[in-house]
């Protein structure tokens, strides 16, 4: 049985010969201590180093690219992964160069600016300051009317868009599931952002309709260029519950999901949606009335325990497990082998399971628990259930 056949027999709630297993990014220091080399695969590093490359030339950014996707080709062939996606990058070529971790985005046109900085105790690359930030829903407008207009002027992905998810394939070997993130659709997570959802919903609402609308361009071709899998969603909660209301998601997100989900349907897509935190109070809406397919970034440590879910959405395809932010981090290889059992236990019967963390494998991490949940993921997400 390919990689392929197997996830597509998890969506159909059918029993593989094993459990899928994915992680969506793993950081490159546990990386390279499993390979015993110098790796590029994920974590705030590689956003950072490939931001630093291509300050320098495109050909620096493009030799450095390429040694990225054979890292990660070949760490995907290392642990066998089922699924294969482009690890979250930041390509976009700085305007400039504040120092050595710091970086500056300008967008002549619009003058919106965005100020990234690197820190290497917590592996993450992020805003620290941005025009947004400074003025607020001006910003915000002149923002949405770029989007609007980019929106106008889409065109469906060609082969060339996917090129470097294909060569990645490549190198990973076998037949594995490709996976586009197309489909993506959130309220991004910003004061301007959620200020805007209750005094210019209008903004929110165009924002949304171009992202959906040029997702719709995209979602006929993508079957065509190899793709499966949207992997899409969009964070919209904490460990306190949704950031905005039910109210406002029924709004803003609902109806427009629904209509990127029957789209995907009609193409013969799957779609997960991931989400980190406590979703219970809209779950009915996101897991049920927006037809998606599967779920994921399931937040243990929010009170979103897989099992229960199951129970409640057996229609979903779960993809997660372990908690990356507590079980992982603090807890002994022991433990997380017999945490792995008991997931395996009670997500994989009938289908419908892709084992893996809450969310990602980051720099926090030991490595040898890592190693202890790959392990015990091979040897308790066996089919038929209670062989072996």
């Amino acid at each position: 049985m390919t990689a392929r056949e197997r996830v597509q027999r998890a969506f159909r709630h059918e029993e593989p010969d094993r459990v899928p297993i994915y992680e969506q990014t793993v950081c490159a220091r546990i990386a390279s201590e499993i390979m015993g080399r110098p790796m590029r695969t994920g974590g705030g590093r590689i956003r950072w180093e490939e931001t630093a490359a291509r300050w320098e030339s495109e050909d620096a950014w493009r030799d450095y690219v390429g040694h990225l996707l054979e890292d990660v080709g070949d760490l995907i062939r290392e642990l066998d992964f089922d699924i294969v996606g482009i690890p979250w990058r930041h390509s976009e070529r700085p305007a400039a160069k504040l120092n050595d971790y710091t970086f500056r985005y300008e967008d002549p046109e619009t003058q919106l600016w965005t100020t990234y900085h690197y820190d290497e105790a917590t592996d993450v690359f992020d805003v620290v300051d941005s025009a947004l930030r400074r003025e607020g829903i001006p910003a915000l407008e002149r923002l949405v009317a770029a989007v609007a207009r980019a929106a106008e002027q889409s065109s469906p992905p060609t082969a060339e868009s996917y090129a470097e998810l294909h060569a990645l394939a490549q190198r990973a070997g076998d037949e594995r599931m490709l996976k586009s993130v197309e489909g993506f659709l959130a309220i991004p997570l910003e004061a301007a952002w959620l200020e805007a959802s209750a005094l210019r919903p209008d903004l929110v609402e165009q924002y949304l309709d171009a992202v959906v609308e040029q997702t719709l361009v995209a979602i006929p071709v993508l079957p065509k260029l190899g793709i499966g899998l949207l992997w899409a969603g969009g964070d919209l909660a904490s460990s306190a519950g949704p950031i905005y209301s039910p109210a406002m998601f029924r709004r803003f997100i609902l109806p427009r999901l629904r209509r990127i989900t029957r789209a995907a349907h009609e193409a013969g897509l799957v779609y997960l949606f991931r989400t980190d935190g406590d979703i219970w109070t809209v779950a009915q809406d996101l897991l049920v009335h927006s037809e998606i397919d599967g779920y994921g970034e399931i937040d243990n440590d929010a009170g979103m325990d897989p099992a229960e879910v199951k129970r409640k959405f057996p229609h979903l395809t779960l993809w997660g497990g372990i908690s990356c932010g507590s079980t992982l981090v603090f807890d002994t290889p022991a433990g997380i082998r017999e945490r792995v059992k008991q997931v395996m236990d009670t997500c994989a019967p009938g289908g419908g399971f892709i084992f893996g963390s809450s969310n990602s494998i980051h720099t926090g991490i030991p490595t040898r628990n890592f190693v202890a949940m790959q392990e015990a993921a091979r040897e308790f997400g066996y089919y038929p259930r209670g062989a072996g």
